[in-house]
């Protein structure tokens, strides 16, 4: 049976901490859970960490020589390309840490869990997360084509859209598993816990810094089409104050109910 590592258990423990949950060692399964989820590498994550730091590597000097290669100045894609592309291959490196530690979960389970139906998506899904999406990638997307069509940088406008795309799969392969992920839990503390995430690893994936770019070339170079400059500073300010308040909503629903999470530590001097 596997078991959880002791960085996982001492992740785990501060994780329910925040949440007003003090255990001096978790149950087994939330520390499988919870241990990726406040920064324990679960075992056999080694391989994808390698992997992922080589896409990284590779991705950012391809990125790099890109305009070379198009015969294009550096200038006349957004600078804030290898930026993006970290940013993505973290998230992604983030999400494959949580789902093998999903995976842990549900082997140590071995089909003694509570059996509940995983709630609809209309239930699950956040509406902050779900607007700062559209208006990243909509958003987006619909001033990259206006910027391709009527102003002289269609190769910046262009490239900005190819990583709006990518930036969309990211978020969209997240939110998915998340929507479509099977209730893990053996009780209904775990059970709370289960609901809890299900909110969280909403935001694992934050859309709104997948429109980093837009301001980045503004902030730095001006190589953007300098006569969309406000729409693209407005349009990434209204794509991170949506999430910001998604964050707030779900960092004020994170308290946990009473239950049993965990051996409860001894008063001292009991």
């Amino acid at each position: 049976m596997d078991e959880p590592t002791e960085a996982e258990v001492r992740a785990a423990r501060k994780w329910l901490a925040k949440r007003g949950v003090e255990v001096e060692e978790p149950t087994t399964l939330l520390a499988l859970r919870l241990g990726a989820r406040a920064g324990a590498r679960p075992p056999g994550s080694g391989p994808w960490v390698a992997l992922l730091v080589v896409v990284a590597v590779a991705g950012n000097f391809a990125l790099g020589f890109l305009p070379h290669a198009l015969g294009l100045r550096y200038s006349d894609l957004p600078e804030g390309r290898s930026f993006f592309a970290l940013y993505a291959v973290f998230v992604v490196g983030a999400w494959l840490a949580v789902r093998l530690a999903d995976r842990r979960a549900v082997a140590h389970l071995a089909g003694r869990g509570i059996d509940r139906p995983r709630p609809s998506w209309r239930a699950s899904l956040s509406g902050w997360n779900l607007a700062s999406m559209v208006l990243t990638f909509g958003g987006g997307a619909v001033l990259a084509v206006v910027m391709a069509v009527t102003t002289s940088k269609p190769h910046w406008a262009l490239s900005w859209l190819g990583l709006l795309a990518l930036g969309a799969v990211v978020v969209a392969a997240i939110l998915t598993g998340v929507l479509r992920r099977p209730v893990i839990a053996e009780d209904e503390a775990s059970l709370a816990v289960d609901s809890l995430l299900r909110g969280e690893d909403q935001y694992r994936a934050l859309p709104a810094l997948f429109a980093y770019p837009a301001i980045f070339d503004p902030l730095v170079s001006g190589g953007q089409p300098r006569e969309f400059t406000p729409w693209l500073v407005g349009y990434f300010a209204l794509a991170a104050a949506t999430e910001a308040v998604g964050l707030y909503v779900q960092y004020r629903r994170r308290k946990l109910p009473a239950g049993d999470y965990g051996t409860v530590a001894a008063v001292r001097g009991a």
